[in-house]
């Protein structure tokens, strides 16, 4: 009986690491559900045309760490909305997975339209979504480091 479910538990964690590993494949993109990236949860789902509406943040985990993002709307949107528009710094953003613990370590570096700079490393562990209509990813902050954060005010 331990032996099956040995079995068990080290397939399921090869289809796991396998399937995770989606999420960094520099040919897909991933759009980030999450309005704002100061969240706890970060949501990615991946990317289909039906799914884009007003300001959808669409990202790509590239090779060596680099990620790569853009804004698009839906064809029926004639005007965006403008305001929290997140700007990354993409040459000094980077991401790690660590597939032992299935985490991902995002330093990021980047603001709301330029006007509240920060700059932070996170730890987020990675969980699969797996609905009916998404397929994506949920990542959960573990650990925060908040370098620089120019929108509190200091006292």
């Amino acid at each position: 009986m331990k032996n099956i479910i040995f079995l068990f538990i080290f397939f399921s964690h090869i289809i796991v690491s396998a399937q995770s590993l989606q999420l960094f494949d520099a040919e897909k993109k991933w759009i980030l559900k999450t309005n704002r990236i100061e969240k706890k949860e970060l949501l990615f789902v991946e990317f289909n045309n039906a799914k884009v509406d007003v300001n959808t943040m669409i990202w790509t985990f590239l090779p060596n760490g680099r990620i790569e993002y853009d804004y698009q709307s839906s064809d029926d949107v004639y005007a965006c909305l403008g305001v929290d528009f997140i700007d990354l710094d993409v040459t000094e953003c980077r991401w790690e997975y660590n597939p032992s613990d299935f985490s991902i370590t995002f330093l990021i570096k980047g603001g709301y339209a330029s006007l509240d700079d920060f700059v932070f490393k996170r730890i987020y562990k990675i969980s699969i979504l797996d609905e009916d209509v998404d397929y994506g990813y949920v990542l959960t902050q573990d650990k925060e480091y908040f370098f620089n954060d120019l929108s509190r005010s200091k006292k």
